[in-house]
């Protein structure tokens, strides 16, 4: 069966005075992640989506139950863990599927191919095959494909007391569109910026269950204000490649 992790995200957009008393709080509950140093690293995403742009117009449009679909990394040296990724939100839960793909197999995915020793695809961990079949199937199923590279820096905290919840900090928000030959390999010279409508900086705190009560009171104590913002939306709004954008479609469709 694949496995659900059920959370809850709550955003907030803060300028770059705003982190730091915001982190000398949160760093009395909780530890810098330690993927990166001091908690910092780079997230890359590249997001699925039909050829109208649909969970993006769900996004836009509001939608209770909505979902995304994409597939993230955090390095590109070839021992860098690649994750296949369905997010789903349920009214205001989320739901988080999760596999760890081995890396030689990604191009394959992306172009809706076989891997070259035409095996069937498996996850890197015999645990996650139903989860790389759930991301497979959803892909087929709503016939996506690769549409928007996003990155970004995330700073990150974990509770210290095994609760599972998670403050980020992300900054310097930037997407590009993927190669049609080989979506998986962004050209880094491409990168452009897609700043938030706001103050720079996202703010998002993940928990279980009932909201912790040093997040409430970080919320309360500097008068923050949550918003419904998606990088992947925002980005694609900045790109100028949504079917309402800059290009016709006969151009965007050019590379599929």
């Amino acid at each position: 069966m694949p496995s659900f992790l059920a959370r809850y995200e709550f955003k907030y957009l803060v300028p770059p005075e705003g982190v730091a008393p915001i982190r000398d709080i949160t760093r009395a509950y909780c530890e810098p992640d330690a993927y990166g140093q001091d908690g910092m690293y780079e997230v890359n995403s590249l997001y699925f989506d039909d050829w109208d742009w649909l969970t993006a117009r769900m996004t836009l449009g509001g939608a209770r139950n909505r979902f995304k679909v994409r597939i993230r990394t955090y390095g590109w040296e070839a021992s860098d863990a690649v994750f296949l990724e369905l997010k789903d939100r349920v009214g205001t839960t989320i739901l988080k599927q999760r596999a760890l793909m081995d890396r030689r197999y990604v191009k394959a995915l992306c172009l809706g191919q076989l891997p070259d020793d035409g095996e069937p695809f498996r996850a890197a961990r015999a645990s996650h095959q139903p989860d790389l079949e759930a991301f497979r199937n959803r892909v087929d199923r709503l016939d996506l494909r690769p549409r928007l590279w996003v990155r970004y820096v995330r700073e990150a905290y974990g509770s210290a007391f095994g609760d599972g919840a998670r403050l980020t900090f992300d900054s310097a928000l930037q997407v590009q569109l993927p190669d049609a030959d080989d979506p998986y390999v962004p050209d880094h010279t491409q990168w452009m910026d897609a700043p938030w409508d706001g103050p720079p900086v996202m703010v998002e705190m993940k928990f279980n269950g009932a909201f912790p009560e040093w997040m409430r009171w970080i919320v309360q104590r500097f008068g923050l204000l949550r918003i419904s913002g998606s990088k992947y939306v925002n980005g694609a709004l900045r790109s100028g490649h949504l079917p309402w954008g800059s290009l016709e479609r006969s151009e965007r469709w050019t590379a599929f």
